[in-house]
């Protein structure tokens, strides 16, 4: 039996090559952004303790993963301190700072959980660069004594590039601390189709789909 001059089983595998093409394209499309989740929190991962205790000073300064032993790079806006002595913790020269942006020089990781020490109550932002796009939490509440834990993690095997912390107002960090990062590495991160190349993933997959419909109906 025939359907608009095509036979049952050619529209049937059309629709299923139509079907097949749009799923594709929506994950594209949904993978495409960033899916950074904020834990309010400390919520161990598979992590590493980041080594600080070298009470080197200067912007950008560097800590250790203590298992594999790889850089974590912490640049502020201005000169920052790793105390020799005590926790492990980031400080800035004059005593507190505003903003921390922490990465892996050309690596990347899955998980960190932080513990900001805020001089009073209020909220900072977050920005979190994974290689399919950027998450921003904004006014995320801190208090002014006691722990402010924060757990990071990725979610379909996407990875953290840099995350970065911004005291709002009158609130700033007498200190960040208690660092742990996870799936550290310096293996190159693969990025998928931004949504512009999942559209014309889909043009072009539709014009063929087109196209093999004239052939059926002249055959």
């Amino acid at each position: 039996m025939a359907c608009g001059g095509l036979k049952q089983g050619d529209v049937m595998l059309q629709t299923k090559l139509l079907m097949a093409v749009m799923a594709v394209v929506l994950l594209c499309a949904s993978d495409a952004h960033a899916t950074a989740i904020l834990t309010v929190g400390n919520v161990p991962q598979s992590d590493e303790n980041v080594l600080l205790n070298t009470g080197e000073t200067g912007n950008p300064i560097f800590g250790t993963t203590n298992q594999t032993g790889l850089d974590v790079r912490f640049t502020g806006q201005e000169r920052l301190a790793a105390p020799a002595n005590g926790q492990a913790r980031i400080d800035a020269l004059d005593e507190l700072f505003t903003y921390l942006l922490i990465d892996i020089p050309n690596g990347s990781f899955t998980s960190l959980i932080l513990n900001p020490d805020a001089t009073v109550n209020g909220t900072i932002d977050f920005t979190a660069i994974t290689n399919t796009g950027v998450e921003v939490f904004n006014n995320v509440a801190v208090g002014g004594s006691g722990n402010n834990f924060f757990t990071f993690t990725t979610l379909h095997d996407q990875r953290f590039l840099s995350i970065a912390l911004q005291a709002d107002g009158a609130l700033a960090f007498a200190d960040v601390s208690q660092f742990r990062i996870g799936g550290a590495e310096l293996t190159p991160v693969a990025t998928v189709p931004d949504s512009a190349s999942a559209l014309s993933l889909m043009g072009l997959s539709l014009a063929g789909i087109a196209a093999a419909r004239r052939r059926f109906a002249r055959n």
